[in-house]
């Protein structure tokens, strides 16, 4: 089970929605999405984050994650994946538009 999460900034970023955790299909593919972004693009979006390289749509650049621990990882990762809860120990984040710490992410609900 996961989250459904936005991110938005006063500077008018607003991403699309991103399904975060896991959800059924998480046995069979090992697939976990996390918030991410482009600095170069100023983008937010959800990445897969048990690959140990997640690209930009846009640029191709590797992407940033906002949960520190995943942009340390340099393997793609097995198993069942840790959760924490980073992101409400933050109320603002860095904007990969305005490069303030001024992006805040908003919880639209849950999904399996």
């Amino acid at each position: 089970m996961g989250d459904i999460i936005k991110a938005a900034c006063p500077c008018g970023l607003t991403s699309k929605q991103i399904y975060r955790g896991i959800g059924f299909g998480y046995f069979e593919t090992g697939y976990f999405c996390e918030p991410a972004y482009c600095d170069t693009c100023g983008i937010v979006e959800g990445k897969d984050a048990s690959k140990s390289f997640s690209k930009c749509p846009s640029c191709r650049s590797k992407v940033k994650f906002y949960n520190p621990q995943l942009n340390e990882q340099e393997e793609e990762t097995t198993g069942e994946p840790a959760f924490s809860h980073y992101l409400a120990g933050k109320k603002q984040w860095h904007c990969p538009k305005c490069k303030q710490d001024t992006l805040k992410f908003e919880n639209l609900g849950c999904w399996d």
